[in-house]
């Protein structure tokens, strides 16, 4: 297995942006139809009916003021009133996401990490990193994908000019690991850079670097490159009333979300998992990995963060949710941990593991009796633990290291000889008393790379439905299975509830909210070695998770704990046919009206580029003409899952794409 092992390098950087469009976000005001994928025009409320807009009011709109209550504090005697927008804190985002200037900060070739340039000048060069940010469901915390466009190392060459000296494109990446205790939330993800894509400098020209020759000669034995990182700290530059006031004076503001980045580069064997990190899970001693042994599920389940609205809520004083999190003793704030054993040495991937604590200065939450490694075992019958090492868990280490702690072990003392067989735990010293923080998992572990999986309804009999497949590969102890099992598999559907109204003019509602509903089980019997696929259908276009239950869990069947148990997205669109318009009908007008209007509502970013209206705005239909031809492109299949995919958001459905091609060929007369 190549996760976490040597080579690799840890890199960090403090101005990680991440630059989505929120008007899809659904948080204020119920104004789109994720099943349909169509924009709500009147916007419905309960209580009462909103007058109906043309598009030019509609984009307006989209960025006056609302006053809402959150719902969990609408039914309280002290409501927090609040002002936002419908189309939240960005809605001029361009999904752009990037490291910003991180750079290269340790070195792990030998048997001590180099953090020192003059020992290798692969230390301080930048890590480029350009994706397109896209939700699964918009509205979800959970189905986060980065769509990547390129990936570049760039430090001096021979002669100490910067050069590229690696560039490649990493594969998709999706969410893994949310620790919302901390600031902003944070969550790690996972790409590979495959040999196909991957360029290294020519060796001529090459720095005399120990790293880079061995990422080289690493990926030239085995598939690519693995890129691991995490993002946490990221924080908008303008809250909404500023952003408000920007619009109000006719500015095309961007408000992205700006904040930190660590991880690590290393050597993928061209087998492993490419998006998911496995190897020896460490969680709470709780459900749903745990039993809760008669005593209160921990805060991690307790947290029902759902929405991107509910992330704020975290952090924002009188909402149950920042009342749950600052009720929460420091244990529980503590996220999931992986371990790698890599030949004689343990190496734990603390990514998301630890939360920051205090104002900007990102301190980590301070365990005064310090943080062990500890493996339990059983010799003749007695339990037995070991320490192998003190955590160094700090900030500076943090950073320097790229979230990676590592261990070394005799194969010759007990912890060598048991390994493999004992289980992991992180252990703190809290008022002179042990707290058990972090216990290696017994259960299955369930990881697949079709993390996001897009379907498309068709016609089925009476119906509609859509039919498609997840491949899974399950593991024990970071190991493939070596008996069969049989896994339960739920199928979860995301549910928009609107907002109630209390006043129209000036419109005062409580704001929309996002639940779910289980909407099937079944299960699927996996053979030994852990590998199947997962039979998906649906008969319903909509945003739904399959959520993957070993028999040996202790996870809450009614109540998913999506930040750390094992799923995979899916989208469902709709069932779109224009095949009975004739082409003389087939005009701006009528796709504008069925596909690009969408986008000029949500996304008014790209009516900067093609100037599809609304007619208050750049509007020009014989222009929109002459990108026929580069409309033709980026729709083709062949761009299906690449950052050159268009729309950026993939919810354009076969039906909609089929009529946007013959619109172009019309137009460009093949």
């Amino acid at each position: 297995m190549s996760y976490l092992a040597r080579p690799r390098i840890g890199f960090f950087g403090t101005d990680a942006m991440v630059n989505p469009s929120t008007a899809n976000n659904e948080n204020i005001v119920h104004l789109l139809d994720y099943d349909q994928v169509q924009v709500l025009n009147p916007p419905v409320v309960e209580g009462a009916s909103l007058p109906a807009m043309d598009d030019a009011a509609y984009r307006e709109w989209m960025t006056s003021l609302v006053v809402y209550a959150d719902p969990d504090t609408a039914a309280t005697p002290s409501p927090n009133w609040q002002s936002g927008m419908p189309g939240y804190w960005n809605y001029w985002g361009d999904h752009l996401a990037t490291f910003g200037n991180a750079q290269a900060t340790s070195v792990w070739v030998d048997d001590q990490p180099v953090t020192r340039a003059a020992r290798d000048p692969l230390l301080n060069a930048y890590l480029a990193f350009n994706a397109r940010i896209v939700d699964v469901n918009p509205a979800d915390s959970y189905g986060t994908q980065f769509v990547a466009a390129g990936f570049r190392i760039i430090g001096p060459d021979r002669d100490g000019e910067l050069t590229e000296l690696v560039r490649g494109v990493p594969t998709t990446s999706f969410t893994r690991w949310l620790n919302f205790f901390r600031p902003g939330g944070a969550g790690s993800f996972q790409a590979v850079i495959p040999n196909s894509t991957l360029v290294f400098v020519d060796p001529e020209r090459a720095p005399d670097s120990d790293g880079l020759r061995a990422l080289r000669e690493g990926a030239a034995d085995g598939g690519g490159l693995l890129l691991r990182w995490c993002f946490y700290g990221m924080r908008t530059s303008f809250d909404q009333m500023t952003m408000y006031d920007k619009f109000q004076r006719g500015e095309r503001a961007m408000n992205p979300k700006v904040g930190r980045v660590v991880g690590t580069v290393g050597v993928w064997n061209g087998t492993d998992m490419i998006s998911a990190p496995v190897g020896r899970a460490l969680h709470q001693p709780g459900p749903p990995y745990f039993p809760a042994d008669g005593g209160a599920p921990r805060a991690v389940t307790r947290m029902r963060v759902k929405t991107h609205e509910d992330v704020e809520r975290v952090e924002i004083p009188g909402t149950t949710l920042n009342a749950l999190s600052a009720s929460s003793a420091d244990a529980e704030l503590v996220g999931p941990a992986m371990a790698y054993i890599d030949e004689n040495r343990v190496v734990l991937d603390l990514g998301t593991t630890f939360p920051e604590v205090g104002g900007g200065d990102f301190s980590k939450i301070d365990f005064d009796g310090g943080v062990f490694l500890e493996l339990l075992y059983e010799v003749g019958g007695q339990q037995r633990r070991t320490m192998i090492g003190v955590v160094d868990y700090e900030q500076g280490p943090y950073e320097t290291y790229g979230g990676v702690v590592e261990f070394d072990f005799s194969p010759r003392s007990e912890i060598g000889q048991h390994i493999h067989d004992g289980v992991l735990q992180l252990r703190a010293w809290v008022d002179h008393r042990p707290v058990l923080l972090l216990r290696e998992i017994g259960t299955v572990q369930v990881a697949t790379d079709d993390q996001a999986v897009y379907l498309d309804m068709v016609p089925d009999g009476r119906g509609q439905r859509a039919k498609g497949t997840a491949a899974l590969r399950l593991f024990r102890k970071g190991e493939p299975i070596t008996e069969p099992l049989t896994l339960t598999v739920q199928v979860w559907r995301d549910v928009q509830t609107p907002g109630r109204v209390n006043s129209v003019n000036p419109l005062v509602l409580t704001a929309t909210s996002l639940g779910e509903e289980k909407v099937g089980e079944f299960t699927v019997r996996v053979p030994a070695g852990g590998r199947v696929d997962v039979p998906i259908e649906v008969d319903a276009p909509a945003c739904y998770k399959l959520r993957y239950l070993p028999p040996d869990t202790h996870a809450d069947p009614d109540n998913p704990a999506w930040a750390v148990e094992y799923f995979s997205t899916v989208r469902a669109l709709p069932y779109d046919d224009y095949s009975d318009i004739p082409d003389d009908q087939l005009t701006f007008d009528l796709v504008y009206r069925e596909v690009f209007s969408y986008y000029a509502l949500l996304y008014p970013i790209m009516g900067t580029i093609i100037p599809w209206g609304p007619a208050s705005t750049p509007h020009d239909p014989n222009r929109v003409t002459h990108f026929a031809g580069l409309m033709l492109d980026v729709i083709d299949e062949s761009r299906r899952g690449t950052a050159l995919e268009m729309p950026i958001t993939r919810e354009l459905s076969a039906g909609k794409r089929a009529l946007v091609r013959r619109w172009c060929r019309k137009e460009l007369k093949i």
